[in-house]
């Protein structure tokens, strides 16, 4: 019975550590499926984004987009926006929208807006992202 007890007694640490391993490789597991869905909408957003954008400038070569191909970009930027909304601080979810506003114009309804507005709003979302990222 004396040798019985410290064999108990270390299974259970033993028994312990496993489900602390399993407990933390879980969570970290969980961090990395949302910064890869994160990093997943962040290039929907930003890759739609200057498409929709630069097909509205004067003398581009993407101006020969049908209206279909555009929507099948519009598309994609709010799915991307969708899932920054679901899962990104409200800061990066703020700066996502504001690109979107930029880039997205009906088609010959408004001028596309000034070049460096546009650049200024995706690297205010790529820095929101960045410092996202870190934490």
């Amino acid at each position: 019975m004396g040798n019985l007890l410290p064999g108990i007694a270390g299974g259970l640490i033993g028994l312990a550590g496993v489900l602390l391993g399993a407990w933390i490789g879980s969570r970290s597991q969980d961090r990395r499926w949302v910064r890869e869905q994160k990093l997943k909408a962040a290039t929907e957003v930003t890759t739609a984004g200057m498409h929709l954008y630069q097909s509205q400038l004067e003398g581009a070569t993407q101006r020969r987009h049908s209206t279909t191909d555009r929507m099948l970009w519009l598309d994609r930027l709010q799915a991307g926006r969708s899932q920054m909304h679901l899962l990104c601080s409200r800061e990066t979810r703020d700066a996502s929208d504001r690109l979107a506003e930029l880039v997205w114009r009906e088609e010959g309804t408004d001028t596309p807006a000034d070049e460096a507005e546009v650049i200024k709003a995706l690297q205010a979302l790529t820095d929101s992202l960045r410092r996202e990222f870190r934490t």
